[in-house]
């Protein structure tokens, strides 16, 4: 989730250049059906894998709300912007494959605490804010819960 959310400067900086909003329903439904589906095909519940990607797509938009707000003017000239299609995209679907990877991977119920602690201890580590670890960690538990 760290690495994913790490992305996430680079997205509100090139959607700052290009004017583009920080939501895009159109882009983050066709993200679900296809995360949904990978999942499926992986061995996990549908709706588990929804719920945890949509809690990874509501901590990134904070990041990049948390971004625009201390950027308001831009930066400056001289920073490369990532292209979103060429290059950030392609980067978070590999990360999205390898999420979906290792929610598949067996384990015992008792795990599941683990993992969010280790989670959230990766997040403070790297700097996010509580409303960015809530969102990821919400997602994170639906999406390790076996019902």
């Amino acid at each position: 989730m760290v690495e994913r959310l790490n992305w996430m400067d680079e997205v509100a900086l090139a959607k700052q250049v290009k004017s583009l909003p920080i939501t895009d329903p159109v882009r983050e439904a066709e993200l679900l059906r296809t995360m949904t589906q990978r999942g499926a095909a992986a061995g996990l519940k549908p709706e588990s894998v929804r719920r945890f990607f949509t809690g990874q797509m509501q901590a990134a938009k904070v990041v990049q709300e948390e971004w625009l707000r201390q950027h308001p003017q831009g930066v400056t000239s001289y920073i490369k912007v990532p292209d979103l299609t060429q290059t950030v995209r392609p980067a978070l679907d590999d990360i999205g494959r390898q999420m979906i990877a290792r929610l598949a991977q067996p384990r015992g119920p008792e795990e599941s605490s683990v993992i969010l602690n280790e989670a959230r201890r990766r997040m403070t580590r790297a700097g996010f804010s509580e409303e960015v670890m809530q969102a990821a960690l919400a997602g994170l538990q639906a999406g390790l819960q076996e019902d």
